[in-house]
This record gives structure tokens, C-alpha cells and sequence, in this order.
């Protein structure tokens, strides 16, 4: 254990010996890059020169700006305010100390895993993971928004360096350190002295920002318990290597520094690290040597993640640093998701939401007691509004397309010392609202037969070329129901039967439909699909439904099929002659959903052509050529369809005894009593003396209106 101690401490060393080395950056005049005029000096500096570690500068003497960072991973909000309590931590003690939260907010884009990585990364970029693409602890990652050396060194703001304690934070900085964005780089491998070694010198070398991540404390809390001793021994380490970095800057004359002291995350109960979203772990902390702009808030203990989302974030880390050192990017370059601590107030917790009508976002903040808010979006001004405004509704996205769309805002508030941006990335899904309904053919009125708008009962036909009623006078097994467009239909059940077997109900013409060279079946209807039996349920037919080959034409509905969606029952179309039959099949009904079925025939073209239109599968279209035998399409020859019932008004009777009492034709009284009765609803039953074209039943069953309204 010596010889590693040994061999650590020379490493520390030897890193010193080469930092020493390191020049440093000076302007034209020779002062060190990022210096500034006393008279232009951040708002936390005194007005007589204080440089924030308790010395003066005369008047007229130049001050410097200056930021250090020290970043304490596995010191917990509550171990850090109980060493402050009880006295075992006198240097933090001395800096102004307040919760905040790491892992962005639950269920919004900025949420990330409270782990190590993730939270350098936020650190040092001011955003969250969907800026900066870092989401775990894996190797090798590479920060996709810019950090605040990288702005720091655009805005040619001095030498800039890191002494870190982990292995992956040095991986992670290394890109930076390439691209000229970090002057000093120390790896001090887990060895403590190394880090405080190093940024002393790096501090006593003029540097303008230095960041020291010492990771002692999260290695001393999973191998020990945050309760152990040997936990509250290295934060008193931790407590006196912050001492020595606050001492070596109180050393630099004619410089005002800034020194934050935060976590990147809380630890949960056993002292681990496991990136949940819990309170214990979303819990870290900020502390500082000057006073803030109101932001840090109270010092107490968070009662809930809703309660801690309200304070500072570790997001607010680098823009606080920007802001000191005279870099803090304008609203229309602002890439950050946190806001600045000292100086002016900007707002906070900017979020967003997608408004009801899901083609707007709604964006909502906590503005500050003054300043005019102005809103920005990609770089751009959407929006100036009155101080204390909290909300603002961006409408003029100019979405066209169905996709998910996100959008870079940036809220600003005009405070004493300019705007105080904070930024925030949000998304909207949009989903394009439906074309408009299709108007309804008026071509539709051409060849209309008879059409039953119900509405009341008995049902009148609203061109007087038919009559329609129950089978039998006492088997009255109409209602009234709720039909497509908010009117009634008519509602027939098999429960009810006549002493004779006879149920459902009957439309009767005057000239039948069937016997024309051309006709068009069309209605809209509805089943729960439930009572549906194996062998068939009459929809609309003119035919003895005993068989698919008896003369006539028929609509019905069969069990689900195979393969198809479920809460389904399937829809067929026959006509038969006797000895030949013709079947369009496999097309399927939603159950309780009102779809439009229109059977064609064409005798002339020798076709037979079925659609049924349902809201939730969509239009489904069958053509077959026209065998059977024309003159049988008539059926029973009695100008007679059956509505839920055949041709002769005695198929639920008859078939519910099936096989023996269907096919001998018999029916005994109250025999189908305790059979389930089939239910079915019609609406808008029309015939047509020719052929409906696809484009006239489309606006149908589109357009949501009836008939009716182009008869007038």
C-alpha cells in the first residue's frame, strides 16, 4: 500500500514539475486574456475593487476576472450540510451553499442518468444529454455541445486547465485539449494531492478558469456507507484541499475570482451510484464565494423531486463561469440549457408542452421580479412580451407534414446588466389534422329507388316505392337507435318472434329491385359481432337462406375469419339459382362501429360487386363475374328482403335448433327461448336502379351525411 501511495504522489509530482513549464497567454498590452476594466467587473465585485477573497485593489488599478470550479463527485447534499453543522467542514462552510439538482427532469427531453459522465458533461457544457449526447459511463464518449473552454477560447478569454481525478473525465476532456480549447490537462489518477497540486499551480499561472474534480469522496461512499468514518475522513481531506485552492487564489493580487464548488449527482441509500432518477440521487448541491442573483435559494433539504426541480441545476455551473469571465453567449447564439447565478437574474424551469391542438407549443418559465421577456426561437426573435410574463404560446411553427419536430428556444430577461438567457430544446409529435370530409354525391339522387332516412317509426320511405315493418304484427322487434349522424336508425332483434317463428323485419317494394338490368344495395349497418352464429346471420336478403345456392341475393355476417383483426365478424355477399351460387367473401366488420356495406349487381357486365367501408380497416372492395342465373336473382319472387332476418322471415327461428329443426323445416313454439338474440342496426337503407360507381359510394362514406340532405 506504501509503494502505491509512493508511486502515486510522484506521479502528482512529476505532473506539477511539467505544468510549471506551461506559459501563459497575454494580450497586446501584456496582461493576461480575459482580464477586464474594474469600472466593467461583474456585479459581485465591490465597487472599491474587491477581488472576492477579502483584498482591495486601488482605484484606477485594472481587475482581472478570474473562475476556479471544484467539483466534489459523491459529496451528498446531506453529508456536506451536517459537516457544515457540526463544524467538520469550516472551508465550505465559508461559501455560500444551496441544493441542486442533476439528471434533468423526469419525463422531459432533458432528462439523463444520474452517473458520473453524463453529469461532467453537463458540467462542462451547461446542457443535458440531448445536447450533449453523453448517456452513460461508458468509454470513449465525446461531448456533442460545445464546453466552456471551447467558448471560452473563441472568445480568447486566457489559459485555460483541468487537473482531474478519473480516467473518464480525462478521456472525455481529451477532444478538448486537442482542439486547442484546453491549455492544461493533468490525469492525476485517483490521487488527490495531484489534483490540488496542480490547479494551485495552474492558479498561481494566471490562468482565467481552472476546474479540479476530486472523485475520492464517491470511491470512500460505495466502499464504506456514507455513515462510515472513513467517508467523513475523506471529506475533511476534500474540506482542506478546497481550503488550499481558496487560499492560493486569495494570493492573486488585481483578481476577482469566482469559485463554485458542486457535485455531479447524489448517491442512493447504500453510497452507489445507479444513474435512478430519485430524489437521493438527483439531489447534488452548489456553493459559491459570492453572493447570487437569487437563484440558489434556500438552503433547505429538497421534500420532493417537484420541489427540487424549482432550485439551480448543475446546467447553471457553465454559464455562471461564461458570465464571470465575460463570454456568456447572446440570445441568438445561447446553446445552453441552464442560466447564470451571478450577475443578471435570468429566468428558470423554461419548459414546454404541446397544446391541445397538437400543432402549437406552449412554453411556460419562472420570470424574474423584473426585465421585459423576450422569446427566441433557432437564433431568431419570436416574441417580446411585458415583464413578469410567464408563458408564450408558439403557434407559427409551420408544420405541414405528420413527424416529430424539435425546436431550439431561448427566453430572455432584460435585467439591469442586459438579457439573462436561458434555453431549453422542446418536441412536438404532430399528427396533420384529417382532410375534410368529402361532399356527398348529389349524383347519388339519379336512379334512387326507395330510401328510408328512419328518424321515427313506423319507417317511411322517404320516395313512397316500398313499405317497411316487422315480419308479423305481433312481432314488433323494432326500436329506435343512435345512428351515424347524430339522428336515429332502426334497431332490430331476433328476441322477438311471432307464435309462427317469424322475427326481424321486412321491406317490401312496390317494383323489385332485383328484376332490373342493374341494381345497387347500399346501407349503413352495425353488429356487436357477438351473437354471430357458425352457419351464417342474415343481414339484408330476398332468399330462403337455408342454402347459399337457393335463388335470390343476400348480404350476411359470419364469425371473425382467420387472420383477421380482432373484435371483428366477417361480411359476405351471395346470390344463388338454385344449383349455382356466386360469393364474395373475407370482408370484415368492426364490432359496434357503424360501416357501410353496398352490394352491386350488374347484369349487363356480368358482375357482381361488393364494398363495405369501415372506419377503423377502411374501404374493401370484391368483384366476381355474374353466373348464376338471372332470372333467379329475385329470390322467393315476392319483392321481399328480410332486415336480420332471409327472404322468409323464419331463419332465426327455425335455424336455432340447428341441424334437425332448420332442415326439417319444423318450429316449435318458445324452442329458441333461451338462444341469445342477434341484434343488428341499419341506417340510410337505400336501393338504386343502376349501378353505383366506387366514387359515389366513397362519398358516402365519407362525406358523414345522409342521404336526405341532398333530396331537398
Amino acid at each position: 500500500m506504501q509503494k502505491t501511495t509512493l508511486a502515486r504522489l510522484l506521479c502528482g509530482l512529476t505532473l506539477v514539475g511539467a505544468l510549471g513549464a506551461c506559459g501563459g497567454n497575454t494580450d497586446s498590452a501584456g496582461n493576461p486574456l480575459g482580464s477586464m476594466n474594474a469600472a466593467n467587473s461583474n456585479s459581485n465585485a465591490n465597487a472599491n475593487g474587491n477581488n472576492g477573497n477579502g483584498q482591495t485593489t486601488p482605484p484606477g488599478q485594472q481587475v482581472v476576472n478570474r473562475a476556479l470550479v471544484i467539483e466534489l463527485d459523491g459529496l451528498t447534499y446531506a453529508a456536506l450540510a451536517a459537516g457544515i453543522a457540526n463544524g467538520s467542514l469550516p472551508n465550505l462552510a465559508k461559501l455560500q451553499v444551496a441544493p441542486a439538482y442533476s439528471g434533468g427532469v423526469n419525463g422531459t427531453l432533458t432528462q439523463q442518468p444520474n452517473l458520473d459522465t453524463p453529469s461532467w458533461a453537463t458540467l462542462l457544457t451547461g446542457t443535458w444529454a440531448d445536447r450533449h449526447q453523453v448517456l452513460s459511463d461508458a468509454p470513449n464518449q465525446a461531448m456533442q455541445a460545445p464546453t466552456a473552454f471551447d467558448t471560452l477560447k473563441t472568445a480568447q478569454a486566457g489559459l485555460l486547465g483541468a487537473a482531474v481525478d478519473s480516467a473518464n473525465l480525462a478521456s472525455l476532456l481529451a477532444g478538448e485539449r486537442n482542439a486547442g480549447n484546453l491549455d492544461t490537462l493533468a490525469n492525476c489518477a485517483s490521487v488527490d494531492n495531484c489534483v490540488t497540486q496542480q490547479s494551485a499551480t495552474m492558479i498561481d499561472q494566471g490562468y482565467s478558469l481552472v476546474v479540479a474534480q476530486y472523485h475520492s469522496a464517491e470511491d470512500a461512499a460505495l466502499n464504506y456507507g456514507v455513515n462510515a468514518p472513513a467517508y467523513a475522513n475523506t471529506l475533511k481531506q476534500l474540506d482542506a484541499a478546497v481550503g488550499a485552492l481558496v487560499d492560493a487564489t486569495a494570493k492573486r493580487k488585481k483578481e476577482n475570482w469566482l469559485i463554485v464548488v458542486t457535485g455531479g449527482h447524489g448517491l442512493n441509500a447504500a453510497g452507489g451510484s445507479d444513474g435512478l432518477p430519485l430524489l437521493s440521487e438527483s439531489t447534488t448541491f452548489i456553493a459559491m464565494n459570492q453572493a447570487d442573483n437569487g437563484r440558489l435559494g434556500s438552503a433547505a433539504q429538497p421534500a420532493s423531486l417537484a420541489d427540487l426541480h424549482t432550485r439551480a441545476s448543475i446546467a447553471d455551473v457553465a454559464p455562471t463561469v461564461l458570465a464571470q469571465l465575460n463570454a456568456l453567449p447572446g440570445a441568438s447564439a445561447y446553446e445552453m440549457d441552464g442560466g447564470e447565478l451571478i450577475g443578471a437574474q435570468p429566468v428558470s424551469q423554461l419548459a414546454g408542452t404541446t397544446s391541445t391542438d397538437g400543432q402549437s407549443l406552449v412554453l411556460s418559465w419562472v420570470a424574474p421580479s423584473t426585465g421585459a421577456i423576450a422569446v427566441w426561437r433557432a437564433g431568431q426573435q419570436i416574441a417580446t412580451l411585458p415583464a413578469g410574463t410567464t408563458t408564450y404560446t408558439d403557434s407559427q411553427l409551420g408544420l405541414t407534414a405528420a413527424g416529430t419536430y424539435r425546436f431550439d428556444y431561448v427566453v430572455t430577461a432584460a435585467g439591469a446588466a442586459g438579457n439573462a438567457p436561458v434555453g431549453g430544446i422542446e418536441q412536438i409529435r404532430y399528427v396533420p389534422p384529417p382532410p375534410p370530409p368529402p361532399p356527398l354525391a348529389t349524383t347519388l339522387k339519379s336512379g334512387l329507388v326507395d330510401y328510408y332516412p328512419f328518424g321515427a317509426l313506423p319507417a317511411v320511405d322517404a320516395l313512397n316505392a316500398s313499405t317497411m315493418g316487422p315480419f308479423a304484427a305481433d312481432a314488433n322487434g323494432g326500436s329506435l337507435a343512435a345512428d351515424p349522424f347524430g339522428g336515429q336508425g332502426l334497431q332490430v332483434s331476433t328476441q322477438t318472434v311471432d307464435a309462427n317463428g317469424y322475427d326481424g323485419y321486412k321491406l317490401v317494394q312496390n317494383a323489385d329491385i332485383a328484376t332490373q338490368p342493374q341494381f345497387t344495395i347500399g346501407m349503413w349497418v352495425m353488429t356487436p359481432c357477438t351473437d354471430v352464429v357458425g352457419f351464417g346471420t342474415p343481414v339484408f336478403a330476398n332468399k330462403n337462406w337455408q342454402s347459399g345456392k337457393n335463388p335470390g341475393i343476400a348480404i350476411g355476417l359470419f364469425p371473425q375469419a382467420s387472420g383477421a383483426p380482432s373484435g371483428t365478424c366477417n361480411i359476405q355477399y351471395n346470390a344463388g339459382d338454385g344449383t349455382n351460387r356466386n360469393d364474395l367473401k373475407t370482408m370484415n366488420v368492426t364490432a359496434n362501429k357503424w360501416v357501410y356495406a353496398a352490394f352491386v349487381i350488374d347484369t349487363v357486365g356480368k358482375t357482381m360487386t361488393a364494398y363495405t367501408f369501415d372506419p377503423v380497416i377502411g374501404e374493401q372492395k370484391q368483384t366476381t363475374p355474374l353466373t348464376v342465373s338471372l332470372s333467379a336473382l329475385p329470390g322467393l319472387g315476392t319483392k321481399t328482403f328480410g332486415m336480420n332476418e332471409d327472404g322468409t322471415g323464419q331463419y332465426h327461428m327455425l335455424a336455432c335448433g340447428h341441424p334437425a329443426s332448420y332442415y326439417s323445416g319444423g318450429y316449435t313454439v318458445n324452442a329458441c327461448a333461451t338462444v341469445k338474440p342477434n341484434v343488428e342496426s341499419f341506417s340510410d337503407v337505400a336501393t338504386w336502379n343502376r349501378v353505383v360507381t366506387e366514387t359515389e359510394l366513397q362519398s358516402i362514406a365519407g362525406s358523414g351525411k345522409p342521404l336526405s340532405t341532398i333530396l331537398h
